[in-house]
């Protein structure tokens, strides 16, 4: 009997390529893994890998079993009807990794996945496909890199003339700066949340070592300082919330989940 892959969510969201190697009809993917893929446009995430996964599906290289359930189950499903030899999950996922070895059942990781099926038959439009999405991964985390180190470098430039700046601004332009500044800052952050991240994470870093690097000799905290120290964390805090909720449209999406959530 053929080996059959069970593929968890992570692993198609960080090498969608893996969806292109199901021309045997040995991929399946549980309903609720579709699931889950399809809610990544709910949360503000591309619609690409659920518009290949889709594609998958209906072509046949991906089979979703009538079977409502998490991977696990599918997995100790399959692995009692064909064998736990017969079996391979394709997760991230720690605590199901250690779950299905605990009951006899292999898993693999998404790039050793693809590096045994390297030499196989896959399916070349999907392959196409996802390679495009991989590009867009790429070139999205490029964009907000370079977009967070430029507002970043604009910011402390205002920062650091800011009495030349606001001495020649008329005293009445100044909330409407501020208003247009903060609704341009809200459109960022709706839109390219990621890079707005980084950008508060960048800025807040600066804050809280500044509150640190210039203290007197005394190397005393004052309250002002205080505050300033733990308002520099607190934006970190929310930076790594906005990256938290967009960084998996980029290529560093499963090192992120491994570091924080345990691969999920």
């Amino acid at each position: 009997m053929a080996l059959q892959y069970i593929l968890d969510a992570g692993p198609i969201a960080q090498y969608p390529q893996i969806l292109a190697h199901g021309t045997a009809g040995n991929l399946l993917v549980p309903q609720a893994v579709v699931d889950e893929i399809h809610e990544r446009q709910a949360r503000g995430l591309r619609a690409d890998i659920q518009d290949l996964l889709d594609r998958a599906i209906d072509s046949g290289a991906v089979v979703v079993p009538p079977l409502d359930g998490t991977v696990a189950t599918l997995a100790l499903e399959c692995a009692e009807e064909c064998g736990p030899g017969n079996v391979s999950v394709v997760t991230s996922d720690r605590r199901l990794i250690r779950l299905l070895a605990s009951k006899g059942v292999a898993s693999i990781g998404g790039s050793r996945f693809l590096s045994e099926l390297s030499t196989t038959a896959s399916d070349a439009g999907l392959e196409r496909a996802a390679g495009r999405i991989v590009a867009a991964q790429r070139r999205h985390l490029a964009v907000g890199l370079v977009v967070a180190v430029a507002v970043t470098a604009m910011a402390v430039g205002i920062v650091l003339n800011h009495q030349l700046i606001f001495h020649r601004t008329p005293v009445w332009f100044i909330p409407v700066l501020l208003l247009v500044a903060a609704t341009v800052f809200f459109w960022w952050r709706e839109w390219h949340r990621f890079s707005y991240g980084l950008f508060e994470v960048t800025i807040g870093l600066l804050i809280a070592s500044q509150s640190v690097v210039v203290l007197p000799a005394t190397y005393e905290l004052s309250t002002a300082k205080s505050i300033q120290f733990i308002g520099g964390l607190y934006i970190m805090v929310r930076g790594f919330e906005s990256l938290d909720l967009s960084i998996e449209d980029t290529c560093l999406g499963g090192w992120w989940r491994r570091l924080f959530h345990g691969g999920r």
